[in-house]
């Protein structure tokens, strides 16, 4: 009985607990599936707000998109980029933007005023242009009308200067013609004037040679009458002279003793007629010296020199001392030269005589060359370029001797001894040539070789070769100073 008992506790209990258990788990269960039907409500709810958050994202999204595509900017460049670019366009590009809102659309609204602002501008620019191009164009058409007046002035112009171009030419071609008339008539009246200045001295140098009686009374007289009372006294000289001739003809001396004796009455050597000046003063330093002479009237730069010893007014031409070339005149009476050549051991002192044969105080000397010298073996004759040196160096050259002719240089004749057709023109110059040698005998004139010319001018022979000029000769008595 008491099993039975324990059992029927234990039932009991088992069943309250079923009974508890089952209440709980209806309880359970129907909270459960209560929180479940909220759960799937608030589910839902959330499902219908993240489709509407989408459907929103999206919309916004695409709206981002067609804004982007709007101001052209790339889906992938960040909005800070946009803002930083923006920014940068209104702080460079866009500094004239005058509003407070910096936006694409306020920017886009201030260009369009900007446009439109700059339009009108052009537009007014155009009409200005327009203006200014139908006035260029009518200043264009005036230009031309005023280019073609002065092409055609220009025409006249030309026209009127080649007339008076022509006119001027032949007035000037006139004037030449008429001045070198006049010149060359100058010239030959102080040709002649020199001449006759010559022909004085030359006469009071001849009146000297007269006998007493028939000097007395010659300054006096005219020049016509002097030369005539000249002239009379050469012709009774002449006569006698024949006459003489004629004795000794008739005596013919033919002893050699006889022959010697006369021939030493010939100077050995030529002597100069007198000095023409003195050595003042002596530069050793620059090489030259100061000569003083009575009037330095017919002396040019070039002028050769030559120095004697201050002994003696009619030295041998052998004993010169030194050769001196004028480089300056200085005054009326002082003329400076440069030393050529100088013997060192006779060196040139203050007080030695200067004189030249191309030249003596106030006068010019007459020289006239003849026959035919080739310094330079071109086959052609050397004697215009020898006259030529002497009129640089002051002296004049003749085409005939005349009492007034100082010297008749002979060049001598063709290699060939002028017996052929080889040398053009020397027939008429070998005549020419014998007729001053005869002239020079019957004047007494003195007759030098082609070295002496030379040897006056400073110059030697071997100086002349084709292509080159005249150098200076500096043989071993005349060393040329250093």
């Amino acid at each position: 009985m008491a099993v039975n008992r324990t059992t029927q506790a234990a039932l009991t209990i088992a069943l309250s607990l079923f009974v508890i258990l089952t209440f709980a788990l209806a309880v359970t269960t129907y909270l459960f599936f209560s929180k479940r039907q909220e759960a799937d409500q608030a589910q839902q709810a959330a499902v219908a707000g993240a489709a509407e958050a989408q459907a929103a994202m999206q919309a916004t999204k695409d709206e981002m998109a067609t804004l982007r595509g709007i101001i052209g900017v790339g889906a992938d460049v960040p909005i800070a980029d946009v803002e930083t670019g923006l920014a940068k366009l209104f702080e460079g590009d866009f500094q004239g933007f005058a509003g407070d809102e910096k936006s694409y659309l306020k920017l886009i609204e201030w260009l369009r005023a900007e446009f439109r602002s700059k339009s009108e501008a052009v537009q007014k620019a155009e009409e200005a242009k327009q203006v200014s191009v139908t006035k260029a164009t009518a200043d264009v058409k005036a230009a031309q009308d005023a280019l073609e007046t002065a092409k055609a002035a220009e025409a006249k112009a030309k026209a009127d200067l080649d007339a008076a171009t022509k006119q001027f030419a032949e007035s000037r071609t006139a004037h030449e013609t008429q001045q070198g008339k006049l010149l060359d008539g100058k010239r030959s009246e102080e040709e002649k004037a020199r001449d006759l200045e010559s022909l004085k001295v030359q006469i009071v140098g001849v009146g000297e040679y007269l006998p007493p009686a028939k000097r007395a009374g010659l300054e006096a007289k005219k020049p016509e009458e002097q030369l005539e009372v000249i002239r009379n006294e050469l012709r009774n000289q002449s006569k006698e002279i024949t006459r003489l001739n004629e004795l000794l003809t008739v005596a013919r001396i033919a002893d050699p003793e006889v022959q010697e004796a006369i021939a030493n009455l010939r100077p050995a050597t030529d002597r100069i007629d007198g000095v023409d000046g003195r050595v003042a003063d002596v530069d050793a330093r620059s090489g030259t010296v100061l000569v003083s002479c009575r009037s330095t009237g017919g002396i040019r730069p070039g002028l050769v020199l030559h120095v004697f010893p201050p002994d003696g007014q009619r030295p041998q031409f052998g004993d010169r001392k030194a050769v001196i070339e004028v480089t300056e005149i200085e005054g009326p009476n002082l003329v400076r030269a440069a030393i050529r050549r100088e013997d060192s051991r006779n060196p040139i002192l203050s007080g030695d005589g200067v004189a030249s044969s191309l030249w003596a105080p106030g006068v010019s000397p007459a020289i006239v060359i003849v026959g035919f010298a080739d310094l330079d073996r071109d086959g052609r004759s050397d004697a215009e370029g020898l006259a030529e040196l002497v009129r640089k160096a002051g002296g004049r050259v003749m085409d005939s001797v005349a009492t007034d002719t100082a010297m008749v240089v002979d060049l001598g004749q063709p290699a060939s001894g002028g017996t052929t057709d080889e040398v053009p023109g020397w027939a008429n110059e070998a005549k020419r040539r014998d007729r001053g040698l005869k002239t020079a005998k019957l004047y007494g004139t003195r007759v030098g070789s082609l070295d002496t010319l030379l040897d006056m001018l400073g110059l030697d022979a071997d100086s002349f070769t084709a292509g080159r000029l005249p150098r200076d000769r500096t043989d071993g008595r005349f060393p040329a100073r250093r």
